[in-house]
């Protein structure tokens, strides 16, 4: 049976943008916390298959972790200079979102969030050019390929993972910020172990940056970026 490692990877971006398990659902009234304590997250995905880009933006009590709060006046969130309204679900608490059209994504992004206070915090993300290159069309069974990509200066804890679909034998191989070059072998045992004749192959860039200004809470900036599938035939 053949399965959807893209499918899989959606959920985990969704599973990421919604926070991990342990974090609080529940939502509370930014007036009512000390502004300090508010910990700014912003997680951002493009996703090429879709050509769209989707922020997500929480504020939360005391960390990760903590309440979602609801953002009162005089306090607000803008994206590029558009105030956007809260939303909430019963999966995620309280939230701000803004969707994008492909053509509107890339270059910088302005995040700017008040507090109470009347403390402006500015931050900016940027969806940059992300790609696999020089894919071949076919691959053999019998040597290790080389599959290369173009993306923005890796950094710290940042990553490019390469993952297949439409196979029975998927596998997902990680690129880090300290492996030299813009390329990903797949191991010789992995393309022996395919049993069909093609597979699709797709990359995910992960970038997470610290907040240039900021509560004393702190807070941090996730983009995910995903390629479009690339369908490669195989030989013996």
């Amino acid at each position: 049976m053949y399965t959807s490692t893209r499918s899989f990877q959606l959920i985990f971006l969704f599973a990421m943008f919604m926070l991990v398990s342990c974090a609080s659902n529940e939502i509370g009234q930014s007036k009512d916390v000390n502004q300090e304590t508010i910990y700014q997250q912003y997680d951002i995905t493009f996703d090429e298959n879709d050509n769209k880009t989707e922020l997500i933006a929480q504020f939360r009590f005391a960390g990760i972790n903590g309440t979602t709060l609801v953002l009162n006046a005089p306090s607000r969130f803008e994206f590029d200079g558009e105030l956007l309204k809260v939303d909430s679900s019963d999966f995620a608490g309280a939230f701000y979102k803004m969707v994008l059209s492909g053509k509107n994504s890339f270059g910088k992004h302005r995040l700017v969030f008040t507090d109470i206070d009347k403390r402006k915090f500015e931050n900016e993300f940027s969806i940059e050019n992300f790609r696999l290159t020089q894919v071949p069309a076919s691959l053999s069974k019998t040597t290790p390929a080389m599959v290369r990509f173009e993306a923005p200066l890796l950094r710290d804890d940042d990553y490019v993972e390469l993952s297949t679909d439409n196979t029975d034998s998927s596998f997902t191989i990680r690129h880090l910020a300290t492996d030299s070059g813009n390329a990903i072998t797949i191991p010789l045992e992995q393309l022996q172990r395919q049993k069909g004749k093609s597979f699709s192959l797709s990359a995910m860039l992960y970038r997470k940056r610290t907040l240039n200004q900021q509560a004393r809470e702190g807070g941090a900036i996730k983009v995910i970026q995903v390629t479009k599938p690339v369908t490669v035939h195989l030989y013996d």
